[in-house]
């Protein structure tokens, strides 16, 4: 009896052996919205510059809260909300590219950021929170020396081939023939050289236009429909394929741009690695600050574009050669929110914002690549800006 007791005892024991290990795990851990801001910044490296987290995530349009000042940074953190924060902080929403009411969240949802597969209104488990960081940050530090060393990696001649789409949005439901036009664009590049650049557009209610024109140093020269040429004078335009100058600004927009690895692809046969680039451009003092670098003061005509834009936000998906890091297609979609109010030559702009998309194709990269201005052109009649008041 004895023996049968202590063997029913062992087995009691063996069974219950799950139960003690459920009973000395600890309750859910969730995510608070503070634990994931925070790890976010820092796996970015992003100072705060004084700042505490309340006063950034509010300055950054990254959390709003209740609306009666309650951020609620202690409260754990669902799905949806995190997505929401994602979408803010990489400027996704801000690019809004589908137009939609509301629900900010889908962007993140769109770009992989978060899993597609769980309830948005659940409570995100520490665990969880941490997988979805690892997932951003995998793989960042070879990022970061792809960037670096294709800042390093001259582009000196090559040639593209893109679709491009422009897309406006108006004040007060004005309409335009011009709010969506397509355009497709060819480019050979010669830094030493200059540039020349074949694009057809297609507007809505006005047709087809085509337009050719050659960059040479400071000079602009348009072909026009008749088969005219002419030019016009924009001083400071050379030092846009000066590398040189180029290279020096490479720092300007650092803390704007903010990068991910997509893993790798292939690309006509090539092995290539994508990188998404989210850029977040709200300080336009910075524009101004890139714009008189390159001697660029006089293209606004006395104006800067602090002072009609903004913001600038947009994404882009590098395809770089995985032996040379060289672009070799870049996608994107770029949004520019101009300044309500603002006048150009004493009248209100009526655009409230232009979006700009398509996808490039660069091929005969530091390949032989010539562009000289043809001989009808260099009799061109010199175009002048009127004065604006």
């Amino acid at each position: 009896m004895k023996k049968f007791v202590s063997i029913f005892l062992a087995v009691m024991l063996i069974a219950a052996i799950p139960v003690f290990g459920l009973a000395a795990q600890p309750s859910t851990s969730y995510m608070t919205r503070q634990e994931f801001v925070n790890d976010l910044l820092k796996g970015y490296g992003i100072d705060l510059s004084g700042q505490d987290i309340s006063q950034y995530v509010k300055s950054n349009h990254i959390l709003e809260g209740d609306g009666k000042g309650n951020l609620m940074l202690s409260d754990p953190i669902t799905y949806e909300q995190m997505a929401t924060i994602l979408s803010r902080f990489y400027g996704l929403s801000m690019i809004d590219a589908h137009q939609i009411e509301g629900s900010e969240y889908v962007y993140a949802l769109e770009d992989g950021l978060i899993p597609q597969d769980v309830s948005l209104n659940d409570k995100v488990t520490e665990d969880e929170g941490q997988q979805i960081l690892s997932k951003i940050f995998d793989n960042y530090d070879k990022v970061k020396d792809m960037i670096d060393s294709s800042k390093n990696t001259t582009m000196k001649s090559g040639s593209l081939n893109g679709n491009m789409k422009i897309a406006m949005g108006f004040n007060n439901g004005v309409a335009s023939p011009f709010d969506t036009v397509s355009a497709q664009v060819y480019a050979d590049f010669n830094l030493d050289q200059g540039i020349h650049e074949v694009i057809n557009m297609t507007i809505p209610n006005e047709g087809a236009m085509n337009v050719e024109e050659y960059m040479m140093g400071d000079k602009i020269y348009v072909k026009s429909p008749d088969g005219q040429w002419s030019y016009m004078t924009v001083p400071g335009m050379s030092n846009i394929t000066n590398l040189e100058k180029l290279q020096q600004q490479n720092n300007l927009f650092s803390k704007d741009v903010l990068y991910r690895y997509a893993g790798t692809s292939y690309l006509n046969g090539k092995a290539v690695n994508v990188v998404y680039a989210y850029t977040k451009i709200t300080d336009m003092s910075k524009m101004d600050d890139l714009v008189n670098a390159l001697g660029l003061g006089s293209i606004l005509n006395g104006m800067k574009y602090s002072d009609l834009v903004d913001g600038v936000y947009g994404k882009y998906v590098y395809y770089m050669d995985a032996n040379t890091n060289q672009v070799c297609k870049l996608d994107m979609i770029l949004k520019i929110a101009y300044k309500q109010g603002a006048k150009v030559g004493g009248v209100e702009m009526p655009i409230k914002w232009e979006m700009v998309s398509g996808s490039m194709v660069y091929s005969n990269v530091n390949g032989n690549v010539n562009v000289v201005l043809p001989d009808d052109a260099k009799n061109a009649k010199e175009l002048t800006a009127p004065a604006q008041n």
